[in-house]
């Protein structure tokens, strides 16, 4: 009987440390700034919809968006000055804290979308600007 409640508990301990409840700035009401410019909104239909707008860095507009289970998750990068260098990311079988995607685009910062929470420390030591909750830059892609 102990032997069971004692599995129990550490089943129940694990359960609690694995439970992932998404991207906190995507659950938001949306509004109109989380309108997706007219290029990126023609997005392949299998991504996830209600994108949510997180922050503008120098020129660049950071955007993402996840599905209603938070097991996926994508981001688009609007360079408003170069509108024709916007580019997107998925990534899928989120299940916890985690970098979830990099994407890059030549003459683009490399951008990094993390879980809300997620420990960035290590990143930034390694040169990553952190310029949002959920959002890392790094280099520009060079051709």
């Amino acid at each position: 009987m102990l032997t069971t409640a004692a599995a129990t508990a550490a089943l129940l301990a694990l359960t609690g440390c694995s439970s992932y409840s998404g991207i906190a700035a995507v659950q938001r009401t949306a509004d109109a700034r989380d309108d997706l410019p007219t290029e990126v909104g023609s997005l392949n239909p299998n991504m996830p919809s209600g994108f949510r707008f997180l922050t503008e860095d120098a020129g660049v507009k950071y955007y993402a968006a996840e599905n209603s289970d938070h097991t996926t998750a994508c981001m688009a990068v609007y360079p408003v000055d170069k509108p024709d260098q916007w580019f997107t990311g998925c990534s899928d079988a989120i299940t916890g804290d985690r970098e979830i995607v990099t994407v890059s685009h030549i003459g683009q910062p490399t951008v990094t979308l993390v879980t809300t929470g997620f420990d960035t420390r290590s990143l930034e030591s390694e040169g990553w600007r952190k310029i949002h909750d959920n959002v890392l830059v790094g280099a520009v892609t060079r051709p």
